[in-house]
């Protein structure tokens, strides 16, 4: 169904601009004659390839603050449908406004909200549509966006602390590309011409000197841009959610130190959604196949599934956990103790309680060393700089003397 950008006036004046699905131009015009007092203009989206509108990307900004009204007002008591009524209130304009115009719609039309947001545009994490099907799953809205909140609250203040720490370090490589940039094409060619007047040999000397200066510093952008290609093509490869996407979280999971973080991360997604589940009522195979939703990295993912293929063939929760490579051996015993007492969903309380933990512990030493991490780099290059250009440049300079 096609799309179109409405703008309209209330009788105040006031302009508001949304998205509204239509069969055709005059049935939307005159749906929206009996609301609104005053139509400035109907346009259609242009249609994707399927027909389908296209695809936006939201910013993290207005999904955070979209999910903190909703949690507010769903933990007030009131309706999915009337806690959007209020929020579009709120949104008077912008893409907040066309976001929770489009969902209203959706849902007015028949379809749940995880639907909703799953043709809604990009920007919702594979967490965050996952966690919305456990809510409208157990009937938990509210518990589900409390904890959503909480999540792109954590997520951000991440982001927030890492790009902190990055400041001074990044103005400091700034400066230290600049340097080079002035050095190989402003201060090489000077020092040529002066060493080069005092005869053949210190210009033969003075030639190789930057010679091998100007080498090193093509290797290390040659180094640079093809790491920059690397991670760029990694992340470009994830996006498709194919093998090569599977493999590359597989190497994430085994790099020294990320892994321990990521993992953490991932776990306590992991148990939160099966808790959830399992002390809904839900049964611990269907649980693995929405839990698995919630899980963002791949090979993790195929791994949740695989346990569930297991339990499905009769094996045990704690054998099938154990079989796993990728689940540490702390899972499996707490599962032998949730099958041995019969309450698995405490289990993944008792989990979800100990990741948070140990999230919370890695987050704050990461942000503790990223920034001493780089400034010892930073110092490492500055020791090389003076050790191969300008402690020789002195010592031709002590030889003229």
């Amino acid at each position: 169904m096609p799309v179109y950008v409405c703008r309209v006036s209330d009788d105040k004046g006031k302009i508001r601009q949304f998205l509204r699905e239509s069969a055709s131009e005059e049935s939307l015009l005159r749906e929206l004659a009996t609301a609104n007092p005053f139509v400035l203009s109907v346009k259609e989206l242009p249609q994707g390839k399927a027909g389908q509108r296209p695809v936006r990307r939201y910013s993290r900004r207005l999904i955070a603050e979209l999910t903190d009204l909703v949690a507010l007002l769903l933990g007030s008591g009131l309706s999915l449908k009337d806690a959007l009524e209020v929020v579009q209130g709120v949104f008077e304009s912008g893409e907040g406004n066309e976001l929770v115009t489009l969902l209203r719609e959706r849902i007015g039309k028949g379809s749940s909200f995880s639907a909703a947001l799953e043709g809604a545009g990009r920007g919702f994490p594979p967490f965050y549509r996952g966690m919305i099907r456990i809510g409208e799953k157990i009937g938990s809205l509210d518990q589900v966006f409390g904890r959503l909140s909480s999540y792109l609250k954590e997520e951000r203040g991440l982001r927030d602390r890492f790009a902190s720490a990055l400041i001074y370090p990044c103005i400091v490589l700034s400066v230290a590309a600049l340097s080079a940039v002035f050095i190989v094409l402003v201060l090489f060619p000077r020092l040529r011409e002066i060493f080069g007047e005092l005869g053949p040999a210190m210009a033969g000397r003075v030639q190789a000197l930057m010679g091998s200066l100007q080498t090193a510093l093509i290797v290390v952008g040659v180094v640079v841009l093809l790491v920059a290609f690397l991670v760029v093509g990694m992340v470009l490869a994830r996006r498709r959610e194919g093998p090569l996407a599977t493999r590359i979280d597989a190497l994430l999971l085994s790099l020294p130190v990320v892994s321990q973080f990521l993992m953490r991360r991932e776990l306590l997604n992991f148990t939160f959604s099966m808790e959830a589940l399992t002390a809904a009522g839900v049964s611990v195979e269907e649980a693995l196949t929405e839990g698995a939703g919630t899980v963002t990295n791949l090979a993790l993912r195929d791994a949740v599934l695989s346990i569930r293929e297991r339990l499905l063939k009769g094996e045990r929760l704690s054998s099938a956990f154990s079989r796993s490579p990728l689940f540490p051996e702390r899972v499996a015993r707490w599962m032998a103790i949730g099958e041995r007492v019969g309450h698995v969903e405490k289990v993944f309380g008792q989990l979800r309680v100990y990741y948070q933990q140990e999230v919370d512990k890695w987050l704050g030493r990461m942000m503790a060393l990223v920034e001493p991490a780089l400034i010892v780099g930073l110092g490492l290059l500055i020791v090389a700089f003076v050790v191969f250009f300008i402690v020789p440049v002195f010592s031709l300079y002590g030889n003229v003397l």
